[in-house]
């Protein structure tokens, strides 16, 4: 408990440091995936408050991740670039192709699917950038906001136990959907190929 005070302490002292530092850290996120972007919402709304943590963590994510696009877009024609595009992120481009717009949005909503991969294979894919960013805008909204909403009061959050449960409740449910859709990408390819067989067959 003492350590959690001295940090809100040293975040009143540096207030906007704190803030750059709390926004580059979700930004980071998004190029490297071994971050957890979930402690990282939940640390920004503890320490700034519930939406000013909000726009902070929103902000960050969605400009790396934005970011990560372009960048992926803009150099895909390189021959180092071929190497990204290995059986997996061929998999994401023509499963969230198959699937269209609603898929893309709850995959940024959810925060047990691999993030970084969609987006690299988005980057790849010929998705319109406008369908992307709204995807990603509207997608992480509403992840961080249900995490912000737990992370302002993050100590009495832990010490309700009703309030525990319920969020035990949404994570089971969340991280549920999110490994049916995980399956569902890795047993996408061999789907494909069944139907591919079945129109030539035919």
């Amino acid at each position: 408990m003492e350590h959690i005070q001295n940090i809100y302490n040293l975040v009143n002292h540096y207030w906007l440091l704190s803030i750059l530092v709390g926004m580059a850290s979700v930004f980071i996120e998004s190029f490297l995936p071994v971050l957890t972007l979930i402690e990282l919402v939940t640390a920004n709304a503890a320490l700034f408050g519930m939406y000013p943590g909000l726009i902070i963590s929103w902000i960050g994510s969605v400009s790396g991740t934005v970011c990560l696009f372009f960048i992926i877009k803009k150099i895909s024609h390189l021959k180092i670039i071929e190497k990204l595009r290995n059986e997996k992120v061929e998999k994401a481009i023509h499963w969230i192709e198959d699937r269209g717009f609603k898929l893309l949005f709850f995959a940024y909503a959810c925060p047990f699917l691999p993030a970084c991969l969609i987006t690299i294979s988005q980057g790849l894919s010929n998705r319109k950038t406008s369908e992307f960013i709204s995807a990603v805008f509207g997608g992480k909204l509403i992840m961080f906001f249900v995490v912000s909403y737990i992370g302002k009061d993050i100590i009495g959050f832990i010490t309700n136990p009703l309030k525990v449960l319920l969020f035990a409740v949404v994570v089971f449910i969340a991280w549920k959907i999110g490994n049916k859709l995980n399956e569902d990408l890795d047993n996408f390819e061999g789907k494909r190929k069944h139907e591919n067989d079945l129109d030539i067959d035919i």
